[in-house]
């Protein structure tokens, strides 16, 4: 109907609407990002400098230790392979990193380094493993007690690290990894 005589006014302020909604959704979508988050009433830092500036605000270095925590299971894998400062490999594949943040139930302070995936493409041998939620897994539970069935479980620390790629791909590595 925008398209009628005496309709095509509205047409401007179909446009305003749009772009007041896109706005409103900009400004929510920034206020998640930047909002402080808290795991069992701890401050979560966002990156490696809000990291450093709370383990100064609160006299200790309890976060820095589980980015080197991290780090140090990352080298004891051989993950990395370092090509120096300032090298760019040739045919390798440019990544993006961050490191998420936790604080675990026994109030222990979690850094895991993670590969932004979602700007590779998923090939189509993908296997996706997903995180357990606490509906299936007292489903689970629920269904080996009727069945009399033993329940083993286990916490594998870092299950990526030994996934071989047919990729090559390299980071520019932040100060998280020090020298």
């Amino acid at each position: 109907m925008l398209e009628c005589n005496g309709w095509k006014k509205f047409a401007r302020l179909e446009n305003w609407q749009k772009k007041l909604f896109h706005k409103a959704n900009q400004a929510k979508l920034q206020s998640f990002c930047t909002a402080p988050t808290y795991h069992f009433g701890i401050l979560i830092p966002h990156n490696h400098k809000h990291t450093m500036e709370l383990d100064q605000l609160h006299g200790n270095n309890l976060w820095r230790e589980s980015e080197v925590t991290e780090l140090d299971s990352i080298d004891e894998y051989n993950t990395f392979q370092d090509f120096g400062k300032g090298k760019t490999p040739k045919r390798y594949k440019k990544i993006q990193y961050h490191i998420k943040y936790a604080v675990k139930h026994d109030l222990q302070f979690k850094a895991c380094l993670v590969a932004n995936g979602n700007l590779t493409e998923t090939p189509l041998t993908s296997i996706y493993s997903s995180v357990v939620s606490l509906h299936g897994l007292r489903l689970s539970l629920f269904l080996a007690e009727l069945n009399q069935l033993e329940v083993w479980s286990t916490d594998i620390g870092n299950a990526y690290l030994e996934a071989y790629t047919n990729e090559k791909v390299y980071v520019i590595a932040g100060d998280e990894f020090g020298d």
